[in-house]
């Protein structure tokens, strides 16, 4: 027997269409009526992250359109119409208990370590759902403390905005939450998945998502403690702010191995049957509601993005010069660190693949130079001709440089991609000027380049490549500094 479909959405459609035959409006006030039908219906379809910034935006719409309904509705009668009953979805409770496996990185934050919420000694915890997890996709206002409160009409329009901002950074966390007991209980702990990695792989590819799991657990529930104790007034930028040193020891990691998860995955797929069969069996099953893994590992990088974007909507809707806005920015101010370390340790994981690949290719003919370096990246690369000395048989010859922020390497190009490198200087000792003289018939696209014991004439193809490189060979290339990144040390294989 199925749910009965809530009657209430039928008035106000009723009374639209007595009152207003706008098109527009009767398209919203089927698609509401059908909404909140198939919510009622459909009680327990836990609705994941994946899913959840479009379902909130979309209910954000129709709870506006039900605005337009119920003011039209108040022209004919002098009692509110019902409010529409909120959805309950039901998430698996919460283990109390630490997770003793986690695959990491070296010098990775082992699960142990990290603090997550324990249980006073003789208390138990409620057997119902915390209010962020039975009404996940509820609104503040909807909650039966904010509407059956007197203190409501004496809010401002501004004040519940701002109330409903802070209430999605719960709800939006608590469908985290369930996206990643997904990952973790049927991808990274399924026994014939696992049988199909070796401990390598699994460190590509499930990273650290266990010990993103503990985090955001912990948030999670600190956050629920705080609207609990304060359902019409609560913050949530303390909290924050609070756990922002555990984001950045889960986070900075797992978004630098980015690049790696995204090639095991690729190689297992098409390189292991039986890992591509066990994944798709996983995929269709009803609790990952035929959601692909690829979505589910991506979630961490959405969702410290989508917290900075939250807390910044909650900056702009605080009043400045409170100790709340103060709390607020210093939270965004440490969300953004938190993602530009990510991307700082992306570019240097991303230089030290390049300098690698590229040391495999090249053949010193002068004094060898060892390329791997974590403070080296490339600044510009690409062919040039270099015009030779008259007397000599040849006159030009193709050449290739890699200018790197402290060194520049002249290259012969081989074939096969391959480069054996003549001469290398540092960067300090380069000088580089525009030549406009006319060489034979040769007149443009020329510049000279002094390194530390010869002189260059070097010829491009386009002037816009002449341009640029004697941009890049006069600009100061200061050392870069990523220590101050995590998961520094890398495994390359």
């Amino acid at each position: 027997m199925g749910s009965a479909v809530p009657v209430w959405p039928v008035f106000p459609l009723l009374l639209l269409i007595k009152k207003n035959k706008n098109p527009y409006l009767l398209f919203v006030s089927c698609a509401l009526y059908l909404f909140v039908s198939l919510a009622a219906s459909h009680p327990d379809a836990a609705q994941l992250y994946q899913q959840y910034s479009e379902a909130a935006q979309n209910f954000e719409i129709l709870r506006q359109a039900r605005s337009e309904f119920l003011s039209v509705s108040e022209d004919h009668t002098s009692s509110p119409l019902p409010s529409p009953p909120p959805a309950r979805r039901a998430l698996p409770p919460i283990p109390p208990q630490t997770h003793a496996q986690s695959f990491s990185h070296t010098g990775s934050v082992s699960i142990q370590s990290l603090p997550l919420p324990e249980r006073p000694k003789g208390e138990r915890r409620a057997s119902s759902p915390r209010l962020s997890i039975s009404q996940s996709s509820s609104l503040w206002r909807d909650l039966p403390g904010v509407r059956n409160s007197a203190e409501l009409d004496e809010l401002t329009e501004d004040q519940r905005r701002l109330q409903e901002v802070r209430f999605e950074v719960i709800t939006s966390e608590a469908s985290y939450c369930r996206s990643l007991e997904i990952v973790v209980d049927h991808f990274v702990k399924s026994k014939q998945l696992g049988a199909q990695l070796s401990t390598q792989d699994k460190n590509w590819l499930f990273s650290r998502l266990v010990d993103v799991r503990a985090i955001s657990h912990s948030f999670l529930s600190k956050l629920e403690e705080r609207v609990e104790s304060d359902v019409m007034h609560f913050t949530v930028c303390d909290i924050i702010y609070r756990q922002c040193p555990l984001f950045r020891k889960a986070y900075v990691p797992y978004l630098t191995n980015q690049s790696y998860q995204d090639a095991t995955y690729q190689r297992l797929m098409n390189e292991n049957p039986r890992f591509k069969m066990i994944v798709e069996k996983i995929e269709k099953s009803a609790v990952c509601q035929r959601l692909p893994l690829r979505s589910f590992l991506v979630l961490p990088f959405q969702r410290i993005t989508r917290l900075k974007l939250l807390v910044q909507n909650i900056v702009k809707r605080t009043t400045r010069g409170t100790a709340e806005a103060t709390q607020a920015i210093k939270a965004l101010k440490q969300l953004e660190n938190i993602i530009q370390e990510g991307n700082d340790s992306i570019s240097q994981m991303k230089s030290i693949e390049s300098l690698v690949s590229l040391s495999a290719k090249v053949d010193f003919e002068c004094k060898t130079l060892p390329l791997i370096s974590q403070s080296r990246r490339m600044v510009r690369e690409g062919p040039v001709t270099q015009l030779m000395d008259f007397s000599l048989k040849e006159t030009e010859r193709n050449a290739y440089l890699h200018l790197f922020n402290d060194y520049l390497l002249l290259s012969l190009p081989k074939e096969g991609g391959r480069f054996t490198v003549i001469d290398h200087c540092p960067v300090s000792e380069l000088r580089v000027e525009n030549c406009r003289v006319k060489l034979h018939s040769l007149q443009k696209n020329l510049f000279r380049l002094y390194m530390a014991q010869k002189s260059l004439l070097l010829r491009t193809d386009a002037p816009s490549d002449k341009l640029r490189w004697i941009s890049a060979l006069s600009r100061p290339h200061t050392e870069v500094d990523f220590s101050s990144a995590q998961g520094k040390v890398f495994t390359l294989g």
